[in-house]
């Protein structure tokens, strides 16, 4: 057996069913191929691993920049490829949802929806997680035809910040 990683294929129509990936891939312009993913093998058991969040649901923290929605009414095809941290103890009081491509109000009625972290906190409490991470994170999931900027510069920072605060999981919350 060797100790390399199987190369692993994204279905991004996994779930959308056959009409829809028809009918939208046609629409979406031809995507770079990307030569792998970066699967990290997990290293350290769960109930002793310090987990943050990512969510692409374009949320900030009260107060901080929200994410630019006038590019996105400007250019629907585009989205805003910057990122935001989120408190480890932010609510849905102390957030702002800016996203253009998704139904905010579910997530003003229940940040879980979007955030997961009332269900990460009980199961951190429960033994199931080690601890959560100081910070969370967002970002606009929607980049249209061209998510080189999100690639490039968002997704490196956001994974410094996650090393520089010893984080050993990241667990996607995608809208």
């Amino acid at each position: 057996m060797s100790d390399s990683i199987e190369p692993r294929r994204v279905d991004p129509w996994r779930f959308a069913g056959g009409f829809l990936e028809k009918v939208l891939s046609a629409a979406i312009p031809a995507q770079p191929a990307w030569s792998e993913i970066p699967w990290t093998p997990v290293t350290k058991p769960l109930a002793e691993s310090r987990v943050a969040l990512l969510s692409t649901a374009g949320i900030s923290m009260r107060g901080d920049a929200p994410f630019d929605m006038e590019l996105e009414r400007r250019r629907p095809t585009r989205g805003d490829p910057s990122w935001r941290r989120l408190r480890a103890d932010a609510s849905a009081a102390d957030v702002e949802v800016n996203h253009l491509h998704i139904d905010t109000g579910y997530i003003e009625r229940d940040l879980n929806v979007a955030l997961p972290v009332d269900r990460l906190r009980e199961f951190a409490a429960a033994g199931g997680v080690g601890s959560l991470a100081p910070s969370h994170y967002s970002i606009m999931g929607y980049q249209g035809s061209d998510p080189s900027s999100l690639v490039e510069e968002s997704a490196p920072a956001i994974a410094e910040a996650m090393r520089s605060e010893e984080v050993d999981l990241a667990l996607l919350a995608p809208v």
